[in-house]
């Protein structure tokens, strides 16, 4: 109960996804010294049941500025909260799609073609990245192929 409190308070703010510091932590060594700008988004997070039916929307709190695989492991922490760590998916297995309408389904990655190359450095891709907007439709769906998302850093 204490680690799900304390990672509540760390993930009201931005963390790092590289180092691990976050704006809001205990420990003074962690502390992310960076002023980042980010907005609370409200994803309405479509489930898969079984693989066929997907249920109601379940309503998640992200920040905009969080990576592709920090906003899985928070819908993940939403989805499976009554669930053990370790009978839940990890979130390399699944992938994050972004609805849209009838027809319009975007997977979302770390990395990608549209991710931003800055010198020697690529940027990991945010929900800003792709301008996902507050109130969005999202759904975690099992990844089928091979993909090269994860590159060794």
């Amino acid at each position: 109960m204490l680690f799900r409190a304390i990672k509540h308070q760390v993930d009201k703010g931005p963390v790092d996804a590289v180092t691990g510091k976050a704006k809001y932590t205990l420990n003074d060594n962690r502390l992310l010294r960076e002023d980042v700008e980010y907005k609370t988004l409200t994803l309405n997070v479509l489930v898969q049941s079984g693989g066929v039916n997907e249920s109601q929307p379940l309503p998640t709190k992200v920040l905009d500025c969080d990576t592709i695989t920090q906003v899985k492991e928070k819908l993940l922490d939403q989805v499976y909260k009554s669930t053990s760590f370790s009978h839940r998916p990890h979130a390399d297995s699944l992938d994050l799609e972004w609805r849209s309408g009838v027809g319009g389904h975007l997977i979302l990655s770390d990395e990608d073609l549209t991710s931003v190359v800055q010198g020697s450095w690529k940027r990991l891709n945010t929900l800003q990245h792709y301008k996902v907007p507050d109130g969005a439709t999202v759904a975690l769906v099992s990844r089928h192929t091979k993909s090269i998302h994860h590159d060794s850093h």
